[in-house]
Order: C-alpha cells, then structure tokens, then sequence
C-alpha cells in the first residue's frame, strides 16, 4: 500500500525545496552583484603619482620625494645626499688611476732609489674608501728585488672617509713578509676627479706616493 500523501505533497515540497536552493546558488555567481575588496583595491580612478615636495617630479622618479633639492637633475653637493638621484652619494663610486712612485733605501750604508708606476683602484660607498696601490719590483733590479719585495702594496688601515676628504694610516706591505706604516691623503677636487698623496719616512726606507684618481 503506497502512504497517503507521499505523491500528492511530500515529494513537491521537496523537489521544490532543492530547485530553489540551486537556483540561488546559479543566480549570485552569475550576476555578481557583490564585488569582493579585492576588485575594487587599488583603484585611483586614474589620477597621477603625487609629488608631496613640489619640486616637478612626482614619486617614483623622485628619489626623494620629501625634500624639493632632491630630484633628478639637481646639483650634487657634498652633504651624503644624492641630491641628483643617479644613485649615486657624493663621490660613491668605482675608482682608479696611475700614482708614481718614488722610493730610497739604505742599504750597508749605501742608498738606493727606485722610481715606478702603481695602478690605483678602489671602491667608495656608504663613507667608506677601500682602495689599494699596487706596486711591482722591476723584475731585472737585484736591489729592488731585495730591498722592497717582488711585489708591494699600499692600503689604508681605517677605510671611513668624510665628504671630500680622506686622512689616515696607510700600511705598506712587502711580499718578502715586512711591513711599515706610512701617511696618506685623498683630496676630491670634483666628484669625478681626486688627488692621492701618501708619504712615508724613516731611517732607512722613505717612499713618496702622488697621482690622480678618476671616478669610473
């Protein structure tokens, strides 16, 4: 015996039931009329980057959109700002030149004089100068050989550097396993161009060091 009631209104309730949930369900993914956050982040409605200083470049092409001297195209100052945005601060930068070289010995009483050419390279960044001056003994001088080593070198023992300035120590190493201390000075005449000067003086070895280094 089939229940009463079981095809007349139990089983439309329920079919009714199901094909309305699914209908909902269809209608609110196919016409969206709810936007997440997502769609509308971000939207500026097209207006242009901002230029908080005022200076005629907006962020984005201002390095530094807080202060009005700073912007691509200003004069770069000596202050550790990079005024004109080349990413670059003050005289930052890759380094070298040709210093001469001009050294005396003493040697059993007898004084010795050598004169050569160092390649100078360095790197300058954050206020600090790392550089280094090597130096190559003519192979054919006995003496050279003897006195100062197939190869020395010339580096600062304290690398931070002041604007336009560098003043310090300078270590000169031999390869044949001595050391000396020396004096050493770097003048920036532009942000491109400086003036190296390293002198050292004792009884028995004085060495003068001068050239011109050129920003790469």
């Amino acid at each position: 015996m089939t229940p009463t009631g079981y095809n007349g209104r139990v089983l439309p309730l329920l079919l009714a039931a199901c094909t309305g949930s699914q209908t909902i369900g269809t209608d609110s993914h196919e016409t969206g009329d709810s936007a997440s956050p997502a769609d509308t982040a971000g939207d500026t409605g097209g207006a242009p980057p901002r230029d908080i200083d005022e200076d005629g470049y907006p962020a984005g092409e201002d390095c530094m959109d807080l202060n009005a001297a700073v912007h691509p195209g200003a004069e770069e100052l000596w202050n550790e700002l990079d005024d004109d945005c080349d990413g670059k601060f003050d005289a930052d930068g890759e380094w070298s030149g040709t210093l001469n070289v001009e050294t005396a010995a003493v040697y059993e009483g007898k004084r010795y004089s050598f004169s050569t050419t160092c390649p100078f390279t360095g790197v300058r960044a954050v206020g600090a100068f790392d550089w280094v001056v090597v130096c190559t003994s003519d192979g054919g001088d006995e003496m050279a050989q003897l006195l100062l080593g197939a190869l020395y070198t010339l580096r600062p023992r304290e690398q931070a550097v002041e604007l336009e300035r560098w003043d310090g120590d300078v270590i000169l190493e031999s390869s044949s396993g001595w050391d000396t201390d020396a004096d050493g000075t770097i003048l920036w005449s532009t942000f491109d161009r400086a003036l190296v000067a390293v002198s050292l003086s004792a009884a028995s070895l004085s060495m003068g060091v001068e050239g011109t280094i050129l920003r790469q």
